[in-house]
């Protein structure tokens, strides 16, 4: 990936001319820098509050600590400057990404209890399930995006949450978001640290390996450990396992897991899709023999 380095004057230019919204390249809102030197102020929101620190840093020598003590109280970032997130309309395919350092996080090991545990690498996430962000215009326009957390990085230990601007509903007319006044809040109370917040383009397709089949005993437990991949989307997994009573969900795990109590030979179908509904599914096949 490549990224677009650029002088904190320049920044200043871009945030006031409104090309940030006119390039498809990756652009650096936030990066680290001390809040003094951007012009950037922060407080609370409600209960919650947002301060700058150092204890947490991903790139530069700063942070935002926010403490969040719901979805409707948390930090508070005020750009003097406005910052122009598009100002011809809105490209589905441009993300606002933020990355998050959480204090509170949690292991899950989705083949947990599985006699194939060994084969499924467990991955750690947030203790919040969302976060919520409100975006402020200049003009008063007020945007809400609650958005999944994913699982944290194993390269750094940071996650990534990603806005898409294709939930930016605007009132008719208006085809530019300059931002004001961003929000952010979680939907249990946490604290977590912004290292960064950048715009990039997504154009990846939402992609899934080929599931194998398999050969099992009555009552021996099938796993799947499916490999996907949606860009920043963050996806939904549906799966069916038998698909001679309909397509049902009969599980939303990113790991499939099913005991079959009958002989037969089972149609097993995922469905990988958007939690955002941006992107178009795609559904991969497998077969499950059972032997008696």
């Amino acid at each position: 990936m490549r990224f677009l380095l650029l002088p904190l004057t320049l920044l200043g230019i871009l945030f006031s001319t409104g090309v940030l919204a006119a390039t498809s390249r990756e652009v650096y809102i936030y990066r680290g820098e001390p809040l003094s030197q951007l012009g950037v102020t922060v407080g609370s929101w409600g209960s919650g509050r947002a301060v700058e620190s150092s204890e947490k840093v991903l790139i530069g020598n700063k942070s935002i600590k926010i403490t969040t003590q719901g979805l409707y109280a948390g930090g508070r970032i005020d750009f003097p400057q406005p910052v122009a997130l598009f100002t011809d309309g809105i490209d589905p395919k441009r993300y606002v990404v933020f990355a998050f350092y959480f204090d509170d996080v949690k292991t899950v090991d989705p083949a947990a209890g599985s006699p194939y545990a060994y084969e499924v690498e467990p991955y750690t996430v947030p203790s919040a399930g969302k976060v919520r962000f409100v975006f402020v215009s200049d003009t008063g326009v007020k945007i809400s995006a609650e958005q999944l957390t994913n699982p944290l990085d194993p390269d750094d230990n940071w996650c990534r949450v990603a806005v898409p601007l294709a939930k930016f509903k605007l009132p008719e007319g208006v085809s530019e978001f300059r931002l004001k006044r961003l929000l952010i809040s979680t939907d249990l109370p946490t604290t977590l640290y912004l290292g960064e917040i950048r715009i990039v383009t997504d154009n990846t397709p939402i992609k899934v390996e080929p599931l194998e089949s398999e050969t099992v005993v009555v009552y021996d437990e099938v796993l799947f450990d499916p490999r996907a991949d949606g860009g920043l989307s963050s996806l939904k997994f549906s799966w069916d396992f038998d698909a001679s009573n309909g397509i049902q969900e009969e599980s939303t795990e990113r790991v499939g897991r099913f005991i079959y109590t009958r002989g037969g030979e089972f149609t097993v179908t995922l469905t990988v899709s958007d939690a955002d509904g941006l992107k178009e599914p795609v559904t991969v096949k497998t077969t499950v023999t059972v032997t008696d």
